[in-house]
C-alpha cells in the first residue's frame, strides 16, 4: 500500500492498492479500543472492506486491541501521538494522507477532527473530510471546548450525528453548517440477534436465577455515568415487597465494587449477577425480562438496540436519543434521570405484574429494530454519503 511513514502495524499482510489506485476511505481514530464508536468503525472498515472497497484505519493512540478483529485487507496506520496535540503524529497523518490519497477522509469524534482539519488544510490532495460525531455533552470546560471544536467542525466538508437531538445541540438552526450535516442512527445486526439460540432457563440456572424469577437487566460500563445504582435500590425496592425480582448487570468497570457493596447494604446481593464483560452479550440479553439504560448520558444506545432486536422491552432514560429510538408506551418507557428512584419500581413492577403488556412490548421493540435500526441499513447509508459503489467483484 506504499511506504507512508506512519508507522505500519505488524497486522498489515499485504497491500490493499497498487501504485495509482486510491483509497476509498481512511477513518482516523482516538485509539482502537474496545469501545463503541471504535467498535462500530472496525466493524464499518470491515464491511465497506466484504464489499470491495479500499480502506485503511489510522489511530492516535494505544491500545489497539481491536487490531484483532480487523479485516487483514484493512490497512492499519500507527501514528504514535505524543503530547497534548502532536506534532510528529499530525505531520506522519499528512504524508499518509500525500501518499495514500483517500477519496474520503473521516475523523471519529472530536478529538480526531482536529488531526485531521490540521493535516488537509494545505494539502497538494485534499480529500472529501468528514467527521463522525460521538460526543453529545461535554462536561469539562464545556463552554471552551465547544466553542473550540465548533470552529474545527467548521473545516470539515461534512458531519454526520448520531441522532437529531445531538444535531440540534451542537448546530442551531440557523448554522450554516447544517446544510453540510445528517443523521446517520447506529444499526444492530438482526439476525444475529433475532435469531440466536439460547436456552435462557439453563443460562439462568446458571447463575442462580430462579425460573419464575423476574429479571432486570442492563449492559454498559459500570461507571458512574451510566448510573446502575438507582437499579439496585429499584430491585431492593421491590424485593422489599415480596416480589420475586433479579438484576443482572453485563460489563465491568470502577464502579463494580460500590454497586457490590450497595446490593449488601440493601440485603439483595444473592439477587444480583455481575457477568463482568461479554464477547457476546446474547446469552445474557436472552434472560432479561426488561433491559433498563439508566445513565446520564447517552447518545443513541447500541446495547438497547440489542436488547430491541432480541424482543426485550427496553426502559431509557431521557438522553440523547431516546425519544428518537422509542415511543414512550410502545417499545418500553422513557424516564428523566431525575426521576428514576421513583418512577423505576413503579414501571418494572407494572412490567412484572402484566404478561400481555410485555409481550406485547417486546414484540413492537423487535419490530421497531428490524424497520428502522438495522446494521444493514446503516452501512448503506454510510456507503452513500461517502459515495461508494460495490464492487462488481471482489479482490
Amino acid at each position: 500500500m506504499g511506504s507512508a511513514r506512519a508507522q505500519i502495524d505488524s497486522k498489515l499482510v499485504a497491500p490493499r492498492t497498487v501504485a495509482g489506485d486510491a483509497l476509498d476511505v481512511l477513518f482516523v481514530l482516538n485509539n482502537l479500543a474496545v469501545g463503541g464508536s471504535e467498535t462500530k468503525v472496525v466493524r464499518l472498515a470491515n464491511a465497506f472492506s466484504e464489499r470491495g472497497m479500499r480502506v485503511a484505519i489510522a489511530y492516535l493512540n494505544e491500545p489497539r486491541t481491536l487490531l484483532r478483529d480487523i479485516d487483514p485487507k484493512v490497512a492499519t496506520f500507527f501514528l504514535a501521538r505524543v503530547g497534548r496535540f502532536s506534532l510528529k503524529a499530525n505531520a506522519a497523518l499528512k504524508r499518509l494522507v500525500e501518499e495514500q490519497r483517500p477519496r474520503n477522509l473521516v475523523s471519529v469524534n472530536l478529538y480526531p477532527a482536529l488531526y485531521v482539519v490540521s493535516a488537509t488544510r494545505w494539502a497538494r490532495h485534499r480529500p472529501r473530510t468528514i467527521g463522525l460525531m460521538n460526543t453529545t455533552e461535554l462536561r469539562r470546560g464545556a463552554w471552551w471546548r465547544r466553542a473550540f471544536y465548533t470552529r474545527v467542525l467548521q473545516h470539515l466538508d461534512w458531519t454526520v450525528y448520531g441522532c437529531q437531538m445531538q444535531r440540534d445541540v451542537w448546530l442551531q438552526a440557523d448554522s450554516p453548517m447544517r446544510a453540510r450535516s445528517s443523521v446517520i442512527y447506529n444499526g444492530v445486526d438482526i439476525s444475529k440477534f433475532s435469531a440466536a439460540r439460547v436456552d435462557a432457563a439453563c443460562v439462568r440456572a446458571s447463575h442462580g436465577i430462579g425460573e419464575n424469577a423476574f429479571v432486570v437487566g442492563s449492559v454498559g460500563r459500570l461507571a458512574p455515568e451510566k448510573n446502575q445504582m438507582p437499579l439496585i435500590d429499584a430491585v431492593a425496592d421491590l424485593r422489599a415487597k415480596g416480589a420475586d425480582v433479579h438484576l443482572v448487570l453485563v460489563g465491568d468497570g470502577p464502579l463494580r465494587s460500590a454497586l457490590q457493596q450497595r446490593a449488601e447494604q440493601r440485603g439483595i446481593a444473592g439477587a444480583v449477577t455481575f457477568t463482568g464483560a461479554l464477547s457476546d452479550v446474547r446469552a445474557a440479553l436472552k434472560t432479561f425480562d426488561v433491559f433498563v439504560l439508566p445513565s446520564f448520558s447517552e447518545t443513541f444506545s447500541n446495547a438497547a438496540l440489542e436488547a430491541m432486536a432480541m424482543q426485550v422491552p427496553v426502559i431509557l432514560t431521557r438522553t440523547g436519543g431516546a425519544s428518537e429510538m422509542i415511543e414512550h408506551g410502545k417499545q418500553g418507557y422513557i424516564v428523566d434521570v431525575a426521576e428514576l428512584p421513583q418512577r423505576l419500581p413503579e414501571l418494572l413492577d407494572r412490567l412484572r405484574l402484566d404478561g400481555v403488556l410485555r409481550t406485547r412490548m417486546a414484540a413492537a421493540a423487535a419490530a421497531r429494530a428490524q424497520q428502522s435500526f438495522s446494521w444493514e441499513g446503516m452501512v448503506t447509508a454510510y456507503q452513500r454519503l461517502l459515495g461508494l459503489r460495490e464492487a462488481v467483484s471482489h479482490a
